[in-house]
C-alpha cells in the first residue's frame, strides 16, 4: 500500500470510512490535486469537516501525517493534473469548449484506468465467463449503459437477462436466478434502493456479481464480489459517461477472447443472418 495513488488508498477503505470521512474522499476523489494545492486547514474546510478529523483521515489511509500525503502527492507525475487548482471547466461562467470537454473525458478514462486493478477486472471476466445465465441490471440514468452492456454480451453468450424489462414484473423474472449466475449491475450517478435489494438477493442465491459504480458509490461483500469503479466528473452540466462505456467495452471484448471459439463461432452466426437476412447495407447509403 506504500506505493499506492492516493485515489487508490482511498477506494480500498471506502466502505469503512465514517460519513464525515465519506465527505473526504469524495472531495479527494474528484480533485486528487487538491491535496498537493491546497493546505489541511483548506482541505476540511472544502469538505465541511473538522482538522482533526482530516488529520485522522489521512492516517487511516496509511500516511503518517498530511504532510507525507502532501509531499508524495508533489512527486507523483503530473499526469492530467491542472495547472491552476481554481479554474476548472465546472466553475467557469461560460460553457466550456470542446476542448475542455475532450480534455475532462480524457482525464476521466485515465484516472479510471490508474485506479482499477488488474486483478478485478480479470476477475470480472471470469466470473462472466463460466456463468451459466448473465443477469444485465440498470435502473433509470443507468439504463442505457445496461442496455449497451447486453447488446455487446448477446453476441459472445446465449443466455442474457435484462432487468427491468418492460411490462414484466421483476421478482418473476429474477426468481429463476442460481449460483451458476453472474450479474453484471450498474449504479453510476443515481443509484436506487431497488438495485441494491437486487444486488443483495443475487449474492444471497450464490450468484456472483460484479457491480460498476462511479467513485463515490457504495459497496462491499454483501452485495458484490468485483467492483470497478469509473471517474464521471464531467466539463460541463452532466457527468461524463466516457469511462463506464469504455470499461464496459474492455471487458466484454476480453470476454470473447477468454471464452474462444465458442464466442467466434457465435459472432460469425450473427454476422451470417445478418446477411442472409439482408439486414445490412453495404457501403455507402
Amino acid at each position: 500500500m506504500n506505493h499506492a495513488t492516493l485515489s487508490q488508498r482511498i477506494l480500498d477503505v471506502q466502505d469503512q470510512l465514517t460519513r464525515t470521512e465519506r465527505r473526504l474522499a469524495t472531495l479527494l476523489l474528484e480533485d486528487p490535486e487538491a491535496v498537493a494545492l491546497l493546505s489541511a486547514s483548506e482541505i476540511a474546510q472544502k469538505a465541511g469537516v473538522s482538522k482533526a478529523t482530516t488529520a485522522r483521515f489521512f492516517q487511516r489511509l496509511g500516511y503518517p501525517s498530511f504532510r507525507t500525503a502532501r509531499s508524495a502527492a508533489r512527486d507523483a507525475p503530473a499526469g492530467g493534473r491542472t495547472t491552476d487548482h481554481k479554474q476548472r471547466p465546472s466553475e467557469k461562467a461560460a460553457p466550456p469548449g470542446l476542448a475542455e470537454h475532450l480534455a475532462a473525458d480524457v482525464q476521466n478514462l485515465v484516472r479510471t484506468i490508474e485506479q482499477l486493478r488488474s486483478d478485478e477486472v480479470d476477475g470480472a471476466v471470469r466470473m462472466l465467463a463460466r456463468a451459466e445465465k448473465l443477469w444485465v441490471v440498470g435502473f433509470g440514468e443507468n439504463y442505457p449503459l445496461a442496455h449497451f452492456a447486453r447488446a455487446l454480451l448477446i453476441r459472445v453468450k446465449a443466455d442474457i437477462r435484462m432487468i427491468p424489462i418492460g411490462g414484466f414484473s421483476i421478482p418473476e423474472e429474477f426468481a429463476s436466478i442460481t449460483g451458476a449466475d453472474t450479474m453484471l449491475a450498474f449504479g453510476v450517478g443515481r443509484r436506487t434502493r431497488g438495485l441494491r435489494s437486487i444486488m443483495r438477493s443475487a449474492v444471497a442465491a450464490g450468484a456472483q456479481v460484479i457491480y460498476v459504480t462511479d467513485q463515490v458509490g457504495r459497496s462491499g461483500p454483501d452485495v458484490a464480489g468485483v467492483t470497478l469503479r469509473c471517474r464521471t466528473r464531467g466539463a460541463g452540466v452532466f457527468a461524463s459517461w466516457v469511462a463506464p462505456v469504455s470499461i464496459v467495452t474492455h471487458v466484454c471484448s476480453a470476454l470473447a477472447v477468454r471464452i474462444g471459439g465458442t464466442a467466434m463461432e457465435r459472432l460469425q452466426a450473427i454476422e451470417q443472418i445478418h446477411s442472409e437476412w439482408g439486414d445490412l447495407i453495404q457501403g455507402d447509403l
